[in-house]
């Protein structure tokens, strides 16, 4: 009987030191103070890959060359029109005579068109307007292309923290099946206790394989958005460790900057000087054009004639062609001035919410490291303490740990959360789908012309 107690007491002892071992993976929050002070928010590794983004992604280089189309297309509407040609004979009699009759000719005649002037410079105006617009069309796919990148990102980066979590919980997990089968077979631990622990170490595989699909649909995204292969590697050298503080921008600067940068606010000021560049040109349409005429008479034997000329059109319903005209294109830069002031409440409402996301989370992710983790783990110490004195049964301990990883996990997610609200922030969207900018401007560009 002596023997045995001394036996039992033996296993006390070694098993105490089996479990130390065990939980020695769940305690190595300490090993956040490896990765380096700048694991969230740093943004090299991010601003390399959008630099990839922003000279790779077929999309934009779709909405470059369309910019571009238009911009060249510009300098043409400030030209004049083409100089006419034409030739004439003219018989003096019903048989030929040229040479021998003074009214017998051929006539080579050349004609110019001249706009009033001021016309082709409104033109022309009107032409670099629309160029313009273009490229914020440009910058709005730009916007939104890194906006995308960046929030892929920091899902491939909780994808792959999160999965470093399960490689963990199954070491632990693996350590605390040895012990708990010891303890089993000394007569002081119970099949429950081993079956628990067999479907917790299930669930992790179940966890994991969810992960690893995670951080797939990470890189496709990523990979789709940078141009990449479908098997090229996305490697990441930063992390997202509890403890990094979490820098929110300035309301007031973040506010003023997206009412600056975002391009439908830009659009809406844009296509109301558009409007108002149209209706110049359009009212233009009243005064007369010119044509100027120089012609030389080749008359055989005869001595040469020649000829010039002005012709003046008369606007006689050139009104009516252009007041229509005008009425558009005021109505279309009135319409630009009201939308460009909604468009700027609605940038300030969208900078003002995410920004609050971003502080929400930042406290959230400073209770994480300072108070619900560092509690986390000294729930997990009394839990293991009360158990090796057999106060508690396991079915705690085990509960105290998987609350322990599971707040990890949240802590993971909010900082993943943080970068997208960032991302979302510096993107200047107006909406969760980003609108596309209006197209052509009113009619009255060819008014006139």
């Amino acid at each position: 009987m002596v023997g045995r107690e001394e036996k039992k007491e033996d296993f006390l002892r070694g098993s105490r030191a089996r479990v130390r071992l065990a939980f020695a993976a769940g305690m190595l929050v300490a090993a956040w103070a490896g990765v380096p002070a700048d694991a969230v928010t740093a943004s090299s590794e991010a601003d390399a890959l959008v630099a990839e983004a922003l000279a790779n992604n077929p999309e934009l280089a779709a909405a470059r060359a369309e910019a571009k189309s238009v911009a060249a297309r510009a300098p043409g509407a400030g030209v004049l029109s083409d100089p006419m040609l034409s030739v004439t004979y003219e018989n003096d009699g019903t048989s030929f005579s040229l040479g021998t009759e003074p009214m017998s000719r051929l006539e080579f005649m050349v004609q110019q068109a001249f706009p009033f002037p001021g016309k082709l410079g409104a033109a022309s105006k009107v032409a670099q307007a629309d160029a313009a617009r273009a490229s914020l069309r440009t910058d709005r796919v730009a916007l939104a292309l890194e906006g995308a990148v960046r929030r892929a990102w920091a899902d491939l980066l909780e994808a792959r923290e999160n999965q470093r979590l399960v490689d963990e919980q199954i070491e632990t997990w693996k350590g605390i099946d040895e012990t708990i089968r010891a303890r089993y077979a000394a007569g002081m631990g119970t099949q429950q206790d081993i079956l628990r622990a067999q479907s917790e170490r299930t669930r992790l595989l179940q966890q994991r394989r969810r992960d690893e699909a995670a951080e797939g649909t990470a890189l496709s995204e990523l990979r789709r958005l940078l141009g990449r292969g479908v098997d090229a590697p996305v490697p990441t050298a930063q992390r997202l460790v509890p403890g990094v503080p979490l820098s929110v921008p300035d309301e007031a600067a973040a506010i003023t900057r997206a009412e600056e940068s975002t391009p439908e606010i830009r659009d809406a000021a844009a296509l109301g000087e558009r409007s108002r560049l149209a209706a110049d040109l359009a009212s233009r349409g009243t005064q007369p054009d010119f044509v100027v005429s120089v012609g030389y008479s080749y008359r055989g034997a005869l001595p040469l004639m020649w000829s010039g000329g002005v012709g003046v059109s008369v606007p006689l319903f050139g009104r009516k062609r252009s007041k229509p005209l005008v009425a558009e294109a005021d109505g279309l830069a009135e319409s630009a001035a009201t939308s460009e002031t909604a468009l700027r409440a609605i940038a300030r409402a969208r900078a003002s919410e995410r920004l609050v996301r971003m502080r929400q989370l930042a406290a959230e992710a400073e209770l994480d490291a300072d108070g619900v983790l560092v509690q986390d783990r000294l729930a997990v110490d009394a839990a293991l303490a009360s158990y090796r004195t057999g106060a508690v049964p396991f079915v705690t301990v085990l509960e105290a740990l998987g609350t322990f990883y599971q707040d990890r996990r949240a802590a993971v997610g909010r900082l993943s959360g943080f970068l997208r609200a960032e991302a979302d922030l510096n993107e200047y969207a107006l909406d969760r789908t980003t609108p596309n900018l209006s197209a052509s401007g009113p009619a009255a560009g060819a008014a006139g012309m």
